[in-house]
C-alpha cells in the first residue's frame, strides 16, 4: 500500500505522557510513530486538535495558487422530508458538518513556498555554505575559520590555515564578498571546485556527505557534513572515472553504479554492467571495494544512474523500437520483477523514483502528442505524473495528474536533467529538476507550483557604488569590484538534490560558493493556530430517539467553526513572484454578518423536519460563507 506520513512538532499528538515530535503514519484510523508501520513504531494518543484530526483522516494540505477544486469541501447535510429523524440521522449529519470544518481548517495550511530559505533560516539551522573570502589577488579578509576548536555557541577563535582542511563554513548573518575557488592559493586542493562539469553528492544517515566532481581532465572526492559550521576535505584525486555516477543506498552502505562498455565480438552494441561498490571502504581506505556485477544485457538503458527503494530497484530502458520503459528488479537478489510501459501511443517516460519506506513509484512523462492537457499554466507545456503501488505494479494506464511547467525570471543555469525525487518530510509532496529549475510538487495536485528555488535570498553582496558606502576605503570588507566576481553573482555550476534513509538534501554549487540545505521538517506554512482545538466530540447514545446530546453536540460543531473563522488573521493568496504564480501573499477579509439563533434549536420548538432543516442549513451556510471567504480570489 502507498504510504500516508506527515511530519508533526508537538502540536497534535503525545506519547506516554508527552509531546510526541516527528513522523507519523495512519492505519485503519490509528496513527502510530515513524514514516511507515515497523516493529518499533508506537501508538499516538491525539491531542484533540484539528491538525491531529487532520491526520487522522489522512488530509492533503496540497492548495496551491490554482483555483481551488471546491467540489466536496463543504457538503449540504443530507436531509429530506422522507428522513426518520433518529440518532443515526442525526450522526449522519453532524459527521458532514464535522468534515466540513475538518476541510475548512486544512485549506489554511500551505507549503512551504521557498526551498532555499537560507536568508531567513536560523543562524544554527538546517543551512550555511562554504566560501573563502581571500585569494592570491586580494589578501583582505585573511583569515580561515577553524571550527573544530572552537566552542559551540561562542566566536570561533581564528587561525591560520595549518593543514588539509578547507575551513570556511559561512553562516546567514548578512552577505558577505566570497572569493572564486580558483584564486585560492592558501587551499590549493579547492581551486578545482571552480572547474566543475558535472558532479554527484550522497548523505549518510548521520548528515556526512561525499560529494564526487568531474573537471575536463581528472574526478575528485570531497568530504564534509551538512550540519551548519562543518568544513570540507577534499579525500583524493582520480578514485573514479570522469563523469561516473553513483546511486548510494544507506540501508545497505552500497554505492550503485552503471557502468557501460562495448559488447565483446558485437562492436555495435553496448553492454551495461550495474556494479555494487562498498561504500564503508570509501572513507577510511580511499577506494572503492567492488562488492557485485550484474550484467544488464545490451537492452538500451538510458541513464547513468538506478532509483532505489526499500526493496526495489528500478532503471529506465529504450527497446529498439523506441519504446521506453521502466525494468523493475528485486534490489536484494536482481531478480526481474515488472516491466512499466505507458498506455498511450507516442507517451515517453522521462524520470521516475522509488520511495524506500513503501517502495511506492513516481512516474513523469512526457504527454503523447494531442495529449489532453486541460490547463497550462505557466504557458510552456506539461507533464503526465502516475503514481504506483509497489504491492499492484501495473503499465502507467490513464490515471494521470497533469504537471505544469514554468519559467522564472531569473537566471539559472539550464541543463538537460529532469529528475523528479519523493520528499523525505511529507508522503505527498515530490521535487521536479525541470532542466535546472528545481520545484516542490503536491502528488495529489500537481499543476502549480507549491515552492521553488530562487536565488534572491542568498545573500550575495549588493551591488556598490562609488560614494554611497561610510566605510573606509582601506579597511573596507568588501573588495574592489567585488560585484564583478563570479562568486558574488548568482553562476550556478549545480544544484543536486538527493537523500538519506530520512531526510532530503540540497547541494548548491555556485562558482566560489557550496550552499548545504537540509529539507525542514516543517513542509508547511499554517495560517491557523496548529494547537486549535477540535472541540466536536461524537456522542454515542443507546437511544433510538434524539437522546440529549443534539444540542451539546451542535453547539460545538458551530463553536468550531467560529474558532477556525476567528484564528484566520490573514488569508493565502497568489501573487507573482520571479514570473511564477505561488501561494505567497496574504489578505485580509471583511467580517461576516451571521444570526447565531439561526444555528440553534429554541426551548419553544417543536423538533421536526421543518426545524431541523433550518438548523443544519444555516450551519452549511455559515460554513460556506467562510469557504468562499478563503477562497475568493478579491484582495
Amino acid at each position: 500500500m502507498i504510504e500516508y506520513f506527515k511530519f508533526t512538532g508537538g502540536d497534535a499528538f503525545t506519547l506516554s505522557g508527552e509531546d510526541y515530535n516527528g513522523f507519523v503514519n495512519v492505519r485503519n484510523g490509528i496513527v502510530y510513530s515513524g514514516k511507515s508501520l515497523t516493529s518499533s513504531s508506537k501508538v499516538l494518543s491525539s491531542k484533540d486538535t484539528f491538525l491531529s484530526n487532520s491526520f487522522i483522516l489522512q488530509k492533503e494540505f496540497d492548495r496551491t495558487a490554482g483555483i481551488v477544486d471546491t467540489t466536496g469541501m463543504v457538503e449540504v447535510p443530507d436531509i429530506s422530508p422522507r428522513n426518520i429523524i433518529d440518532q443515526s440521522f442525526i450522526d449522519r449529519n453532524l459527521g458532514i458538518l464535522n468534515l466540513n470544518n475538518i476541510n475548512l481548517y486544512s485549506l489554511n495550511i500551505i507549503g512551504n513556498t521557498n526551498l532555499l530559505d537560507f536568508a531567513n533560516s536560523a543562524k544554527d539551522g538546517n543551512a550555511y555554505f562554504l566560501g573563502l573570502s581571500s585569494g592570491k589577488n586580494d589578501i583582505r579578509n585573511n583569515r580561515v575559520l577553524n571550527y573544530e576548536t572552537a566552542v559551540p555557541g561562542s566566536v570561533p577563535t581564528h587561525k591560520t590555515y595549518g593543514g588539509p582542511n578547507i575551513t570556511a563554513p559561512k553562516d546567514n548573518l548578512y552577505p558577505i564578498q566570497i572569493d572564486p575557488f580558483s584564486f585560492v592559493d592558501k587551499v590549493p586542493d579547492v581551486d578545482v571546485l571552480d572547474d566543475t562539469i558535472d558532479s554527484e553528492v550522497f548523505v549518510y544517515d548521520d548528515k556526512s556527505y561525499f560529494y564526487f566532481t568531474t573537471t575536463p581532465t581528472n574526478s575528485y572526492t570531497f568530504s564534509g557534513s551538512f550540519i551548519p559550521g562543518s568544513s570540507i576535505e577534499r579525500l583524493d584525486s582520480g578514485l573514479f572515472p570522469k563523469n561516473l555516477k553513483f546511486t548510494y543506498d544507506n540501508s545497505t552502505d552500497t554505492l550503485y553504479s552503471l557502468v557501460t562498455a562495448v559488447a565483446t565480438g558485437a562492436p555495435n552494441r553496448v553492454k551495461t554492467t550495474l556494479k555494487l561498490y562498498d561504500n564503508s571502504f570509501v572513507n577510511p581506505c580511499g577506494n572503492l571495494k567492488l562488492m557485485d556485477e550484474i550484467d544488464l544485457g545490451t537492452d538500451g538503458i538510458l541513464d547513468t544512474t538506478v532509483q532505489i527503494g526499500n526493496n526495489l530497484l528500478g532503471y529506465r530502458v529504450q527497446d529498439e523500437s523506441g519504446l521506453i520503459y521502466i525494468q523493475i528488479n528485486d534490489k536484494y537478489s536482481h531478480k526481474p520483477i515488472a516491466k512499466i510501459e505507458s498506455s498511450f501511443p507516442g507517451e515517453k517516460i522521462l524520470a521516475f523514483d522509488i520511495r524506500d519506506t513503501d517502495d511506492s513509484i513516481l512516474v513523469l512523462t512526457d504527454p503523447p502528442p494531442g495529449g489532453m492537457i486541460e490547463e497550462d499554466p505557466g504557458g510552456v507545456g506539461a507533464y503526465y505524473l502516475y503514481q504506483l503501488d509497489a504491492e499492484n505494479i501495473t503499465d502507467l494506464g490513464s490515471n494521470f495528474k497533469i504537471v505544469g511547467k514554468f519559467v522564472p525570471d531569473f537566471e539559472y543555469r539550464r541543463t538537460n536533467d529532469i529528475e523528479i525525487f519523493f520528499s523525505g518530510n511529507d508522503s505527498n509532496i515530490f521535487l521536479l529538476n525541470d532542466n535546472g529549475f528545481i520545484t516542490s510538487r503536491f502528488i495529489s495536485n500537481p499543476l502549480y507550483i507549491a515552492g521553488f528555488a530562487s536565488p534572491t535570498n542568498l545573500l550575495y553582496p549588493a551591488q556598490m557604488y562609488f560614494n554611497d558606502t561610510v566605510e573606509r576605503f582601506g579597511v573596507i570588507q568588501k573588495k574592489f569590484n567585488t560585484n564583478t566576481l563570479r562568486s558574488n553573482i548568482y553562476d550556478q555550476i549545480n544544484f543536486l538534490i538527493t537523500k538519506n534513509s530520512s531526510e532530503i538534501f540540497y547541494l548548491l554549487h555556485n562558482i566560489g560558493r557550496l550552499y548545504l540545505f537540509k529539507e525542514g521538517n516543517l513542509a508547511y506554512k499554517n495560517y491557523v493556530p496548529l494547537d486549535l482545538p477540535h472541540l466536536y466530540d461524537k456522542i454515542t447514545s443507546c437511544e433510538s430517539s434524539l437522546g440529549i446530546s443534539l444540542n451539546s453536540e451542535l453547539q460545538n460543531i458551530i463553536k468550531d467553526a467560529v474558532n477556525i473563522y476567528l484564528n484566520l488573521s490573514l488569508i493565502a493568496s497568489e501573487v507573482e513572484s520571479e514570473g511564477i504564480p505561488i501561494l505567497r501573499g496574504s489578505k485580509t477579509y471583511e467580517n461576516i454578518k451571521v444570526d447565531f439563533r439561526d444555528l440553534e434549536f429554541h426551548d419553544n420548538e417543536e423538533v421536526n423536519y421543518s426545524v431541523i432543516s433550518r438548523v443544519f442549513n444555516a450551519i452549511y451556510d455559515f460554513q460556506k460563507t467562510i469557504l468562499d471567504v478563503i477562497t475568493s480570489e478579491e484582495e
